[in-house]
């Protein structure tokens, strides 16, 4: 926390002078520390702590059609143009998009059984 020190970094107060500043971090070992959860506890009225899970589960479909992009865009080489870009994105297969649609029910199961946590999805 060096870079906050003990006091409410002065950026934050130009930015957010109503305390309204909100800080999200993923959970990872280094932001729970004891430490860093003593500077938020004592920091608590000027800077809401949101956080958020390091592996959110993925209940949306734009994630792993991202992924499928990429694997696509990947498998051209050189680099491509933007206009090459765009081709890809709508050659993707409609029935790609589809199973990603219908996958959304196993994917809201897959959270609940996980209790929230993260998922195989």
């Amino acid at each position: 926390m060096d870079i906050l020190g003990s006091q409410l970094h002065p950026m934050v107060q130009v930015l957010f002078p109503n305390n309204d500043a909100i800080f999200q971090d993923d959970d990872l070992l280094v932001h729970t520390t004891r430490s860093v959860q003593s500077w938020f506890e004592e920091h608590e009225d000027a800077l809401k702590h949101l956080l958020r899970l390091a592996q959110p589960p993925t209940l949306n479909i734009i994630e792993p059609l991202w992924s499928v992009l990429e694997s696509r865009v990947r498998s051209r080489f050189p680099a491509l143009s933007l206009r090459q870009l765009e081709e890809e994105c709508y050659s993707i297969p409609l029935e790609t998009i589809q199973n990603l649609h219908e996958s959304i029910p196993r994917r809201i199961q897959a959270v609940l059984q996980a209790n929230g946590g993260p998922t195989p999805y």
